[in-house]
């Protein structure tokens, strides 16, 4: 991708990330995988309907939190659910989501990612009116584990981490300038300890980060 400008780590604890132990919440991080492994398409009405309750429940950020309301939660989870299904056939969502799993977290890939999580934001945003940026970040990472998950915990972290900024392309302007730093910082990771980092332990890392500055604001 062009227009980023030069980066640079700082704060980076090479030793913590190392040290990092299995997180609390690895075994229903694994059930919501599972689930998207076991049910990657969106086709099937109820398969749709488990994914997109689960995991925007499970990460605060779910579908019916909206300023449209035309209709009660449960049926507009219905109606969500037909709408998707119109949106992948539209756009072919699921036979994007496999070019992009066919490949790593590279600058290449990068482009596809950013286009298809703008595709899935702006699906959301004519649904509920709301800007859906970290719901449509979480649904498709637990698809497909190259699309970082976005959250103010995350941003506030990795921006903390990673300077420099990014010239909007043609992403989701937020999502964009987070990803390109987290691309910035996967490679850091690689080049500093010799292993290929997941995309869910940076998102561990930068937990454990928003947490420690949380834990010192309030011990103070």
């Amino acid at each position: 991708m062009n227009g980023v400008r030069k980066m640079r780590i700082i704060n980076f604890d090479v030793r913590q990330f190392n040290n990092l132990k299995n997180d609390q919440w690895m075994l229903g991080n694994n059930i919501l995988y599972k689930m998207c492994l076991d049910y990657p398409l969106h086709n099937n009405p109820e398969e749709i309907c488990a994914k997109i309750w689960l995991i925007g429940r499970s990460y605060a950020a779910s579908i019916e939190r909206r300023t449209i309301k035309k209709h009660i939660n449960d049926d507009f989870y219905d109606y969500v659910v037909q709408e998707f299904i119109k949106f992948n056939h539209r756009n072919n969502f699921d036979k994007k989501l496999k070019i992009i799993k066919a490949d790593g977290f590279n600058k290449q890939n990068l482009e596809r990612i950013l286009s298809l999580h703008k595709e899935l934001t702006m699906f959301f945003k004519k649904l509920t009116g709301k800007e859906k940026r970290s719901l449509a970040s979480k649904y498709l990472h637990f698809h497909c584990q190259l699309f970082p998950i976005y959250d103010s915990r995350a941003k506030n972290s990795i921006n903390s981490i990673v300077k420099g900024k990014v010239e909007h392309t043609k992403g989701d302007e937020e999502y964009e300038n987070f990803c390109n730093k987290m691309l910035f910082f996967y490679n850091f990771i690689k080049k500093e300890t010799g292993k290929t980092p997941s995309l869910r332990q940076i998102d561990n890392y930068l937990v454990v980060v928003a947490n420690n500055k949380l834990n010192h604001k309030y011990k103070n």
